[in-house]
């Protein structure tokens, strides 16, 4: 199947090959400036048709310090680009760093042709020169890259909101972020390393409604871990919520 292209920065790529960039600007700890994208058939002439197809990206690095720059194609290496510093004096044009993703399922013929000549540690230019870029990532693919680096899960929301929980006492019906707030009070007061409720209570019972159910749950709570009882989520209740990592917020 084709890859999906997206605009992206005022150039189309497609999925694949943006998530490489991403990932290269997360190594480099700073975004790139995009010069030209891919599938740009007809585009710049100095590119000699490497962009026509997929997995071609030009990133701008004129104001950048010679080390910055050794510092980007290092970083495009890294993530499975076959990928050089372009100079004024290899052609017409101006400083950049040229990548072309490995493994791209629609690269141009001119751009297969440089990943092959990246393999044999060559500069991928028609004078067929050696390799003048950080050695010791040839083999590199994005999936390779993926699997030594799989993708960081999101870290789940847990800040819990007193307005939400002065709503909930007196408030059946609660959605978007408020009723998420009551959700994770309920599965805290529920979790293993609380048990202050057990599974089966962290819904009403048949008749009754949410908000009186609420403060069933918080009056467990309070008698869970030796509070004053009064079914309101208070300062107490909170303080043992921060203990498991919790931030209250207003």
């Amino acid at each position: 199947m084709p890859e999906a292209r997206i605009s992206w920065r005022g150039v189309t790529m497609n999925r694949r090959t943006v998530s490489m960039v991403e990932a290269a600007e997360q190594l480099y700890r700073s975004k790139f400036a995009i010069l030209q994208g891919s599938y740009s058939k007809g585009g710049v002439e100095a590119s000699a048709g490497t962009h026509d197809g997929g997995g071609a990206v030009d990133i701008d690095v004129r104001t950048k310090s010679a080390a910055q720059r050794v510092a980007v194609v290092k970083a495009m290496r890294a993530v499975g680009f076959a990928a050089w510093l372009r100079t004024p004096a290899q052609g017409n044009w101006p400083y950049h760093v040229h990548g072309i993703a490995v493994g791209d399922k629609e690269l141009s013929r001119g751009a297969a042709i440089q990943v092959t000549e990246y393999h044999r540690k060559l500069n991928g230019l028609a004078n067929r020169g050696k390799d003048d870029g950080p050695p010791g990532y040839y083999g590199m693919t994005w999936e390779l890259y993926l699997k030594a680096h799989p993708p960081k899960q999101p870290v789940p929301d847990s800040t819990i909101s007193l307005a939400a929980m002065a709503y909930a006492r007196t408030h059946d019906a609660m959605t978007g972020v408020w009723g998420a707030d009551r959700a994770r009070v309920i599965a805290w007061a529920a979790h293993p390393r609380v048990g202050a409720i057990t599974k089966a209570e962290t819904v009403p019972a048949a008749g009754v409604p949410w908000h009186l159910h609420f403060q069933r749950v918080i009056r467990k709570v309070q008698l869970h871990f030796k509070l004053e009882v009064t079914g309101i989520f208070n300062n107490s209740v909170a303080a043992e919520m921060k203990r498991y990592g919790y931030t209250i917020v207003a």
